[in-house]
C-alpha cells in the first residue's frame, strides 16, 4: 500500500463558509513532529490547489509538491489548504468572493477556533502558494487582498497568471500531457452537455481528476476557460490590470516547466516581465526549468534549484 504524503501531518477541516446549504472547507495539517513541544506560535502556508478552475480539491495529493511538506516539515510550518468553488458551476467572480472570504475568516475567525492549540497559527508570517489555477488564486491573494492576508512571500507553480496570449484565448488542436483531446466538434460537444447537466444553484468544490479529465482538456483545447473566467466581465479577474495598480506586492517565486501543455510558461514569464515593469522593487525569482505541467510535483528541497527556491521563500517568510 503507497504511504500517504499526509501521513506526517495531522488533519483538522474546518469550515470557513457556506453557499447554498453547502460547506466550502480548508484543512488545516499539523506536522505530527509538534505534539510533543509546548505551545508556541508557528509560521503558515496556505497552499491553493490546481485542476484548471474545473477539478480538484484541497487535498489531492497527486499535485501536493514534495518539496511544499518538506518545507513544513523541516521548518515546522501549518500548511492550509482552502477548497473553493469550481468552474463551470460557478463563476470567476465566486471563485474570487471565495478567496476573499477565506481571508476574512483566516483574520477574524480562525485564531479563536484555534486558542486551544499548542499549535499555534502565527498570522504575521504567512505564505501562499499555489498550481496552475491556484498560482493564479495565490497571486490574487496578495493584489486584491493583501491588506488582509498579509502575505509574506507567494510560489507559483505552473500558474496561469498572465493568460492573456493566444495559446489560452484562440481554440485549436493540441497534445496535452501527451495526448490529443477529442476533435474540436466532439469537444464542443462534450462541453456542451456538460453545461445542460448543471442545475441551478449548484455548488461543487471538489472534481475528480479522472473521471472529469477529458472535460479539462476539451475545455482547454476550445479556450473556454478564459470566456468562463471571464464571463462576468468583471475587472478584477484581470491579474495584469490589478497588478498595475496594485500599492504593494510580496516577493514572488515563480516556477514553470519549459514544455508545458497545459498552461505555456509564457503565462509566468509574461506576468514576471510586466511586475518588473510597474513593480520594479518586488523581489522576483523565475524559475524555467525542463517539463511538462506538475514536473515540480516529485522535486525535493535537496534539488539545487528548489534549494534556491527555498532560500528565497526563507528569507522573505521567517
Amino acid at each position: 500500500m503507497t504511504r500517504s504524503k499526509l501521513s506526517p501531518f495531522d488533519n483538522i477541516d474546518l469550515v470557513y463558509k457556506t453557499v447554498h446549504d453547502v460547506d466550502i472547507k480548508t484543512s488545516v495539517l499539523i506536522p505530527k513532529h509538534l505534539q510533543s513541544r509546548p505551545r508556541a506560535e508557528y509560521p503558515i502556508i496556505v497552499n491553493w490547489h490546481g485542476g484548471g478552475f474545473i477539478v480538484g480539491s484541497r487535498l489531492y495529493e497527486g499535485w501536493l509538491p514534495e518539496w511544499l511538506l518538506d518545507i513544513c516539515i523541516t521548518h515546522s510550518a501549518i500548511l492550509i489548504a482552502p477548497d473553493y468553488r469550481l468552474l463551470p458551476e460557478a463563476t470567476g467572480t465566486e471563485i474570487i468572493a471565495d478567496v476573499g472570504d477565506f481571508w476574512r475568516w483566516i483574520r477574524d475567525e480562525f485564531l479563536a477556533l484555534a486558542e486551544n492549540w499548542d499549535t499555534v497559527p502565527d498570522l504575521s508570517r504567512i505564505a501562499c502558494t499555489g498550481q496552475s489555477a491556484g498560482g493564479y488564486l495565490a497571486v490574487q491573494s496578495a493584489l486584491l487582498f493583501g491588506e488582509v492576508s498579509n502575505l509574506k512571500v507567494i510560489a507559483t507553480m505552473g500558474g496561469s497568471i498572465d493568460a492573456n496570449i493566444p495559446q489560452c484565448r484562440l481554440p485549436g488542436p493540441r497534445l496535452i500531457l501527451g495526448k490529443r483531446p477529442p476533435p474540436p466538434g466532439k469537444a464542443e460537444s462534450i462541453i456542451r452537455t456538460y453545461l445542460k447537466g448543471i442545475k441551478r444553484d449548484t455548488v461543487r468544490t471538489n472534481g475528480d481528476v479522472v473521471e472529469m479529465w477529458n472535460l479539462v482538456t476539451c475545455v482547454l483545447q476550445q479556450a473556454y476557460l478564459a470566456r468562463w473566467l471571464s464571463a462576468d466581465i468583471d475587472e478584477k479577474l484581470d491579474v495584469i490590470n490589478v497588478m498595475k495598480k496594485a500599492k504593494s506586492i510580496p516577493p514572488i517565486w515563480l516556477i514553470h516547466g519549459h514544455q508545458d501543455s497545459v498552461v505555456p510558461q509564457q503565462c509566468s514569464v509574461g506576468f514576471a516581465e510586466k511586475l518588473r515593469q510597474f513593480h520594479p522593487g518586488v523581489p522576483t525569482l523565475l524559475s524555467l526549468r525542463p517539463g511538462d505541467h506538475g514536473f515540480e510535483v516529485n522535486c525535493h528541497k535537496d534539488d539545487a534549484w528548489i534549494q534556491d527556491g527555498v532560500d528565497f521563500i526563507i528569507s522573505h517568510w521567517l
